[in-house]
């Protein structure tokens, strides 16, 4: 091979390793902001939101002492709708991990345990269970039906 193709096939390999390197580290520094802003809570959402929302606006500062009350005011009004649907939603979560149990083998709901432990390490929370701590194992038992409604456990089986 000609000394001139191989600079040439160098220089472009290193423009597409710099390309797939900044492509890496935007998408890992976009995550990373996400989850500090959900973990953060609704006053961070609030001036996010605001941020965006009300750029180029000229707003003096009454009206944005106003807006951002009435942001924080909305994100407070839904974490309460959250609250109440709540039930509703843990026990669509149960239902669902008794279906995905009763479709998988006994090998396959133990990988499929430890993948949402994996998500959980990762993200922070289990997909099918936000506040549960860890995801029990197939075949745990619940410890009681009237201290735990099963949601996001699998059957016993």
């Amino acid at each position: 091979m000609n000394p001139t193709w191989k600079a040439a096939l160098g220089v472009i390999l290193i423009f597409i390793l710099g390309w797939f390197g900044g492509a890496l580290t935007t998408i890992v520094v976009a995550q990373h902001k996400a989850l500090v802003l959900l973990q953060r809570g609704p006053e961070a959402t609030a001036t996010l939101l605001e941020r965006q929302t009300t750029r180029n606006l000229s707003l003096d500062d009454n009206q944005r002492k106003r807006l951002h009350a009435l942001f924080v005011e909305n994100l407070r009004q839904r974490m309460e709708l959250q609250k109440q649907i709540q039930p509703q939603v843990k026990a669509l979560n149960g239902q669902t991990m008794q279906e995905i149990n009763a479709l998988l083998t006994p090998d396959q709901q133990q990988r499929f345990h430890d993948n949402l432990v994996r998500f959980k390490q990762r993200f922070g929370r289990n997909p099918f269970n936000p506040n549960a701590e860890n995801p029990s194992p197939p075949n745990a038992q619940p410890a009681s039906p009237a201290t735990n409604s099963g949601a996001g456990q699998p059957p016993a089986q």
